[in-house]
């Protein structure tokens, strides 16, 4: 009887077990239904994965052909992790400038953690005091208007040495790659202003050139792009399984390397000059000189290593790769377009002329150059999904009630080309920027390449310095075209995905020299 009674009461748990479970499974999905409810339609998540497989090679243009069924406000749960997926300009400005302080922090990801120092660079680094002060020093003491003065002459020197460069090489009917061009150039340039000329020790100077080093450069911004399934799928991070972080720890290692090198010159350059009593006001200092010697913040602390690193990978690395794409996409478009082209020259032509170069002072009195920046910026964003921000308490954007931890992506591909906004949005014309005022300052949320709030690009003035002011430069001294018999309208414009959107096929291009020899000058000094 006993034993009777004892499969009794295993049976009656068996069933209020069972019971409970599916009682707690129906519960769940009455929740998700009443969520889902709530938040802006979408594709219907697959069980694990969620809508991860629909991301493709190219996640914005996978977005905006979504955003055609499911509109500008559109949920995605990637993964684990639920996304809000922003295609049209007034839902960017209802979460960018309403919310702006909601949407402040960065999702934690391996790149940021693996790459990044853990996060601490101003990019990636949480929303709080830290980031503010990291911020502060980098807006205040790092690339002021100041700071980017005193390098002007270093600038110069670099661009006329490459021209020179370049010109020879495509003497006689050569032609030229021109993102290696442009990133060696750019890269250049702002190595000189994060470190002043000579400071480098001779091992740092040539692991800088090597071609290992320039290699991790190429693979630390594949890496920063892509979407690891390890940071929608948590529990999957440590298999990974895409081969992502082992890749992403290899890299780090030797970005580490360099990076350290330059911060223990700085400091036995600044060691030396204390014992031999040199007058430090005679030194210029440059950018890795103003953050060591940066002032505390309200807590007396200062800039870690961490942060100086990763601060020193968002200047050297990330300013150089946005650049060198903007310039080329929008020589790539210039080719393209020889009634575009050649009316840039002639307004270079009219407003500089040939006797003297183009200088950084000259271009406010070059409207049609900065349209075709503009329009440049516009049509070949280089961060399509700008930097994922992720939200911090619940808020509701378009009447629909969005939940903490959500991950946000504003896709500027649909709204920098949405028909109701933009006359032939997809045709390069920058015609339409000298009939309507907008600028890329972040207040026109239509056009955000640097995006907006207080997340917004904080090294956009050197940006926009580099873009036009190189544009400028090559457009002045130089005639472009095409090798061979290739024509214009074969010239393959298709993209390539990554931490920004570059030329899938590298624009390889002719260089005729268009100024006098004594114009452009000989620095090979």
């Amino acid at each position: 009887m006993e034993e009777g009674h004892g499969h009794s009461v295993t049976g009656q748990l068996s069933f209020f077990t069972a019971a409970a479970v599916l009682l707690g499974f129906l519960l769940i999905k009455i929740r998700a239904a009443r969520i889902s409810k709530r938040l802006p339609p979408g594709p219907t998540p697959w069980p694990v994965v969620g809508n991860l497989p629909l991301l493709g090679t190219l996640p914005h243009v996978c977005f905006a052909k979504l955003a055609e069924r499911y509109g500008p406000l559109m949920t995605m749960r990637i993964g684990s992790v639920n996304c809000l997926i922003v295609s049209s300009a007034k839902y960017a400005e209802e979460v960018l400038k309403t919310n702006d302080r909601i949407w402040a922090t960065r999702p934690r990801t391996s790149a940021g953690e693996l790459l990044l120092y853990g996060s601490s660079d101003i990019s990636s680094m949480p929303y709080g005091q830290r980031w503010r002060y990291a911020r502060r020093i980098f807006t205040l003491e790092v690339l002021t208007n100041k700071k980017l003065a005193e390098f002007q002459k270093s600038r110069q020197r670099i661009v006329r040495r490459t021209l020179n460069t370049m010109l020879d090489e495509c003497a006689g009917g050569g032609a030229v790659r021109v993102d290696l061009v442009l990133s060696k150039m750019i890269m250049t340039v702002v190595s000189n202003m994060l470190m002043n000329k000579g400071s480098l020790s001779a091992k740092a100077e040539a692991v800088k050139d090597s071609d290992d080093f320039q290699q991790s450069i190429k693979d630390l911004f594949e890496l920063l792009g892509v979407f690891n399934i390890g940071d929608y799928i948590p529990w999957l991070n440590g298999f990974d399984l895409q081969g992502y972080n082992k890749r992403m720890r290899v890299t780090a290692k030797k970005i580490d390397e360099f990076l350290q090198g330059i911060i223990d010159d700085h400091l036995e350059r600044h060691k030396l000059r204390k014992q031999t009593g040199a007058n430090e006001e005679d030194y210029v200092q440059d950018l890795v000189d103003v953050m060591l010697t940066r002032p505390t913040d309200d807590d007396g602390q200062t800039l870690t290593r961490e942060e100086i690193k990763g601060i020193m990978e968002n200047v050297l690395f990330a300013g150089t790769d946005t650049s060198a794409d903007t310039v080329e996409w929008a020589l790539s478009e210039l080719i393209r377009n020889p009634r575009v082209l050649q009316k840039v020259q002639e307004e270079l032509d009219s407003k500089v002329g040939r006797e003297r170069l183009v200088e950084e002072s000259d271009i406010p009195n070059l409207p049609y150059l900065q349209a075709v920046v503009k329009e440049t910026f516009r049509l070949h964003t280089v961060a399509p999904l700008l930097v994922p921000h992720e939200s911090t308490e619940p808020c509701t954007i378009g009447g629909y009630e969005i939940p903490a931890k959500t991950r946000l992506f504003v896709n500027l591909h649909v709204i920098h080309r949405d028909p109701e906004r933009w006359e032939k949005p997809l045709d390069f014309y920058p015609e339409r920027f000298l009939k309507q005022d907008k600028d890329v300052n972040g207040t026109d949320f239509d056009l955000l390449p640097f995006g907006t709030g207080r997340r917004m690009c904080p090294g956009k003035n050197l940006g926009l310095l580099s873009v036009h002011w190189i544009l400028a430069v090559l457009l002045q001294a130089c005639e472009w075209a095409l090798p061979g018999e290739q024509r214009i309208e074969d010239l393959d414009m298709s993209e390539k995905f990554g931490l920004t959107i570059g030329r899938k096929t590298p624009l390889t291009a002719v260089a005729v020299r268009r100024l006098a020899d004594e114009v452009i000058g000989n620095t090979a000094n």
